[in-house]
């Protein structure tokens, strides 16, 4: 008598299943020369993109220079350092009562010397930003500020305060007055500017917003390239029958399943790969060291991948089971399009209204708060336990979204001839 290796008895393991189709997707994914590709790329533009940003703005970075000829330099030096100060709190020796003037907490200039005057237009020539050349002597000196096109408003106003406090303090020497004496009594005569044009506990940070921007269109692009490519492959593995002797094996949900798994697991991956090598540029070229960002959006835009990833996946999938043909699933996928897109362009619209209405409203709207409250939450509007509130919110969603799938996937996915519609394949027509 033959020995069958047939196991009637043997019991149905969903996890074994699950496994299995999850790692030989894996392969596939692996293999796959357009979404190998299209990872590369996205990575080598999020680098690039961070280093061009880096260099184009450090083009306006630094101290602008200031060369000087036929003076000394010491009252510029005062003044500049005066203006350094946080707030402009009082002038150094030599400045004068017009110290104070300045803009309070900037980098100031850096001052240079020249033997002559054309020596110090020659360094305008060269790159330097300014010269400020003195002819003359007493009360026929001259004064001339050369540049290369507008000079720079600091130049500008270090070397008006500078060549003001000079005169005065020169007029107040002649008249045998001592001109720091005559600064300490002067009463105080600088203010301070408030700005109440907008609430600071509610005052976006820019940088921040932009930032977490750029994170949701890298997530949205994987969300499509991977939830795109489970229709395709769906779609595929039905049009080839070869889904019809799997299924006479396994069941349709841990089928669907393992798919899932293996797209979110690849996802996660490049995901991170992106992000981390995004923010380790970001980190090595300091471009946003002005702007504060809260570190918790990075894992936070991992969940809503991994949420947004599972809700567009499965949408992809029934999209993809309705149909026998690749041709056809461009009409299955239309209505998911609508969600796609309110998704992918309701921050970018609306990432300078985030006070609004309606931005308030779709940060608790599945799917579009998976990418605007960690727009809202840079931008000052949430915190992270509503964030994290909202996302629970999504999920909940994407678990009736896969179990409104499932029905779908089980009715439409051994259909064979036309394609069907969302309805029928709800009824099971």
């Amino acid at each position: 008598m033959s020995t069958s290796t047939h196991t009637p008895n043997a019991k149905y393991s969903s996890n074994n299943t699950i496994k299995t189709v999850a790692a030989r997707e894996l392969s596939v994914l692996l293999r796959s020369k357009g979404i190998i590709i299209s990872v590369i790329l996205t990575l080598i533009v999020t680098v690039g993109g961070v280093i061009a940003a880096s260099i184009f703005m450090g083009k306006d970075e630094g101290q602008p220079t200031l060369v000087v000829s036929g003076m000394d330099t010491q009252p510029l030096y005062s003044v500049n350092e005066s203006f350094m100060q946080e707030g402009n709190e009082g002038a150094t020796e030599g400045a004068g009562p017009i110290a104070g003037m300045g803009f309070g907490g900037t980098d100031g200039i850096a001052i240079e010397d020249a033997d002559t005057g054309d020596a110090a237009e020659q360094a305008v020539r060269d790159g330097a930003d300014a010269a400020l050349v003195a002819t003359g002597e007493g009360s026929d000196v001259k004064y001339e500020l050369v540049s290369d096109g507008t000079a720079d408003p600091s130049i500008v106003a270090v070397v008006g305060a500078a060549l003001s406090a000079n005169a005065q303090n020169t007029a107040l020497e002649s008249l045998n007055v001592n001109p720091q004496e005559f600064a300490d009594a002067m009463p105080p005569s600088t203010y301070n500017t408030v700005d109440i044009s907008q609430d600071d506990s509610s005052e976006a940070n820019i940088g921040a917003v932009v930032t977490v921007l750029i994170a949701v269109g890298l997530m949205s692009f994987f969300i499509m390239l991977f939830a795109g490519n489970i229709g395709s492959r769906v779609t595929e593995e039905k049009s080839s029958r070869v889904v019809e002797i799997i299924l006479a094996t396994v069941r349709p949900l841990d089928f669907l399943g393992g798919k899932l798994i293996a797209n979110v697991i690849l996802g996660v991956v490049s995901s991170l790969l992106i992000l981390g090598s995004g923010a380790v540029a970001i980190s090595a070229t300091g471009l946003l060291k002005d702007f504060h960002l809260d570190m918790a959006v990075l894992p936070l835009m991992l969940l809503s991948f991994i949420i947004g990833l599972l809700f567009f996946g499965s949408l992809y999938a029934a999209a993809g089971s309705m149909v026998s043909r690749t041709e056809d699933l461009q009409s299955t996928q239309a209505p998911i399009m609508l969600f796609v897109f309110g998704m992918v362009y309701a921050p970018l619209f609306g990432w300078s209204m985030l006070d609004s209405t309606v931005m308030q409203v779709l940060a608790w709207v599945p799917p579009f708060s998976l990418t605007v409250a960690p727009v809202q939450m840079a931008g000052g509007n949430m915190t992270l336990p509503m964030v994290l509130a909202s996302f629970a919110v999504a999920l909940v969603a994407t678990l009736l979204v896969m179990l409104f799938v499932s029905r779908i996937y089980r009715n439409a996915i051994l259909h064979n001839g036309s394609k069907l519609t969302w309805v029928k394949a709800i009824k099971g027509a």
